[in-house]
């Protein structure tokens, strides 16, 4: 015994199937895109995290290191037994090495380290200033206290 309503049977079937399979996709097409979005947010997250590990490195291991080192010798400046001569060519190839390592960034940093070395530069000139200007200044005492000093003359009395 066949049943007469077969093609109408058929024709529910499938509607209910695709209303099925409709409602299933609708669930999982986001579910899909939650647990994938994650994923592509870590590799561009992780991708970040390097580069600005890499950025800290240079200014922890290199930059800051040489920044130190500037300091330290200009702050020698003012110590009595330097050698004005090295302590110059120290510092200018400690900020040299500073200028090369940032010379290929053309990011926001490098304006910001060329600044520092900029400053390092015009402190330097500053410092090499004062020390001629101490040096002047104390010839200049010892010439106004030779000038102040009476001189020893005959005292031969004119009258």
């Amino acid at each position: 015994m066949e049943p007469k309503n077969k093609k109408e049977r058929r024709k529910f079937f499938l509607r209910a199937l695709a209303l099925f399979i409709t409602g299933i996709l609708i669930v999982m097409v986001p579910f899909y895109f939650t647990i994938r979005l994650p994923q592509k947010e870590n590799k561009i997250t992780s991708n970040e995290l390097l580069v600005l590990q890499e950025q800290m490195n240079f200014q922890k291991d290199f930059f800051a290191v040489r920044m130190d080192s500037v300091k330290r010798l200009l702050d020698s400046y003012n110590s009595q037994k330097v050698d004005i001569d090295k302590l110059n060519a120290d510092i200018g190839f400690l900020l040299s090495e500073m200028e090369q390592s940032i010379a290929t960034d053309t990011t926001w940093r490098a304006g910001m380290y060329n600044n520092i070395v900029q400053t390092y530069i015009s402190l330097k000139k500053s410092k090499n200033s004062h020390l001629k200007l101490s040096t002047d200044l104390s010839k200049c005492k010892g010439d106004l206290k030779k000038a102040k000093k009476p001189r020893q003359t005959d005292s031969l009395d004119p009258l």
